[in-house]
């Protein structure tokens, strides 16, 4: 007798998990080869599996930002080569953001699945590489104006070509990054996670022959679409805004760019739209139209069903309409190295509308995206090496009880990097890692600590680059008559008399002494409803 595996809801279950099972694994392969902790330990990586047609099959916890733009990157590569260009054991790159929706760092790598001649799917690894050459060590150039001065641009190049390098991409990649071991070692990662990928997906299709793994997505995607179409068209009909002025555009501190949301149910369709949203900047803050829808999406999704497994039917059922030319939209060559600010905001902005018609999972505000990078690339003053600590803060609180602490700003699952392995890998030493008591918003239910963590710089030639923003207007809004949290905070040589209070979105903060210390302070998550008494 023969299954038809589309309309068996069995087979369909254990497919879907299956392939949820096939990011986990390949998120482990990640955090076990990788060479930069900024992937082991602090895991700002994503993981996915994407059907033929560029759809989400299933994807792994990892940085929110990603889970929309990663089908969207096998959808521009389907447009640019058509699907007959894919042959088994090959291995592309991207990270041009216009095509992938974020910043030049977050460098994907996929492969495509093939069952004998038919492509079946693809696996996609994006990670956020240690350096991509450009202007500024690492990345996150917030005064670059256009995208050539962000780094080394790849637009879905082969690295592999049917299971044999190519040579002279792998040495163009060394010879125009800064940290060439650490970033071809977790390129390695990548094409290692993504082959795993291939065979656990191959394994799959000989189980239950490709068309049946096809048809089980095809029928779990349907049926996760009917059930999200059901929750919104039980939603009451409206129109929801929100909106924030940031601090300044990276170039001219009297420009402050603003953006706005209006987010409109109306039937089974959530409608999301930015009018009244800020042009294009003329710094690096921009956020291309995949990134942007990916954020709303993900905004969505996480309040409308939080613990299911992601795939496409989640998304059917919300439209983004983007205006052109915009903050949220912009047009190559404009920059966006420091899209995050943008990312974080459209995120908050979106739950914050929705707070009234999602009481049970909307929470107020969180804490502003925020890092810090203490690096050395001057060869004179010791080994060259970048540390990247993207900063944990405070959530917002909600109904039910108050804000988490030390969770990673857009909801992801990034972690701070641990003590132990900083001091072991990195000329530095961190003197204190403690809850910041002043910075969670107070109310019924208060937001979250921010943190406060301490740097010793111990060897010269240290740089320090710290990434901030929304200080002036904060992200960690308080609702029904909560407190707001507080900005995120670097102090550079606290205590002395020459202490210096970085309180701007800033960038390089020039070379360190040894013995700098270096505090960062986390932003606290906002408070909810009105204190008692």
């Amino acid at each position: 007798m023969t299954i038809d595996h589309a309309a068996d809801p069995i087979t369909a279950e254990v497919v879907r998990n299956a392939l949820v099972a096939t990011t986990h694994e390949m998120n482990n392969i990640i955090v076990r080869t990788a060479f930069n902790p900024l992937l082991f330990d602090t895991k700002d990586f994503g993981i996915a599996v994407i059907s033929a047609e560029g759809e989400l099959w299933a994807e792994d916890s990892g940085l929110t930002a990603f889970i929309g733009c990663m089908p969207a990157i096998v959808q521009t590569g389907l447009d640019k080569h058509g699907a007959d260009h894919y042959r088994p054991g090959d291995v592309f790159i991207v990270n041009d953001p216009y095509l992938t929706g974020t910043h030049i760092s977050d460098t994907t790598v996929y492969m495509p699945v093939h069952q004998g001649a038919d492509l079946v799917a693809f696996v996609v690894v994006t990670a956020h590489w240690a350096d991509v050459g450009g202007r500024t060590p690492g990345g996150w150039d917030m005064t670059s104006t256009e995208v050539y001065q962000e780094g080394l641009s790849f637009t879905h190049q082969r690295l592999v070509r049917e299971g044999t390098p190519v040579e002279d991409m792998l040495e163009l990649i060394s010879a125009n990054t800064r940290f060439p071991e650490i970033v071809r070692g977790d390129l390695d990662a990548q094409i290692s996670a993504c082959r795993a990928g291939v065979d656990r997906i191959r394994a799959l299709c000989d189980r239950y022959g490709a068309d049946g793994v096809v048809g089980a997505m095809r029928r779990t995607i349907a049926a996760t679409s009917a059930s999200v179409a059901s929750q919104i068209a039980a939603l009451p009909d409206g129109t929801y805004s929100q909106s924030i002025v940031m601090d300044y555009d990276g170039i001219d501190p009297d420009v402050r760019p603003e953006v706005c949301v209006q987010v409109t149910i109306e039937g089974d369709r959530i409608r999301v739209g930015f009018d009244g949203t800020s042009p294009t900047s003329q710094g690096s803050m921009n956020m291309t139209a995949i990134g942007t829808r990916s954020e709303v999406l993900s905004a969505v999704k996480g309040l409308m069903s939080p613990t299911d497994p992601t795939n496409a039917g989640h998304f059917r059922h919300v439209d983004v309409v983007l205006p052109p030319h915009s903050l949220v939209n912009p047009e190559r060559p404009a920059g966006s190295d420091a899209f995050g600010f943008v990312g974080a905001a459209v995120m908050e902005l979106v739950v914050n509308a929705l707070a009234p018609v999602f009481p049970q999972t909307s929470r107020a505000g969180s804490y502003q995206l925020f890092g810090v990078y203490l690096l050395r690339v001057d060869p004179r003053h010791g080994d060259p090496f970048i540390m990247i600590d993207p900063l944990d803060g405070g959530h917002g609180a909600h109904a039910s009880g108050d804000g988490s602490t030390a969770i990673f700003t857009l909801d992801g699952d990034t972690l701070n990097l641990p003590v132990e392995v900083m001091e072991n890998r990195y000329p530095l030493r961190c003197l204190q890692y403690a809850l910041s008591a002043d910075s969670r918003g107070s109310g019924r239910h208060h937001g979250g600590y921010g943190l406060v963590r301490d740097y010793q710089v111990l060897e010269e030639g240290t740089v320090l680059k710290y990434a901030n923003e929304n200080t002036r207007n904060v992200l960690s809004k308080g609702v029904e008559g909560g407190l707001d949290g507080t900005p995120n905070q670097v102090i550079l040589r606290p205590g002395q008399p020459d202490e210096v209070v970085l309180t701007d979105r800033g960038n390089e903060a020039g070379v360190l002494r040894p013995g700098d210390v270096v505090r960062t302070i986390s932003g606290g998550g906002g408070g909810w409803g009105q204190a008692a008494g």
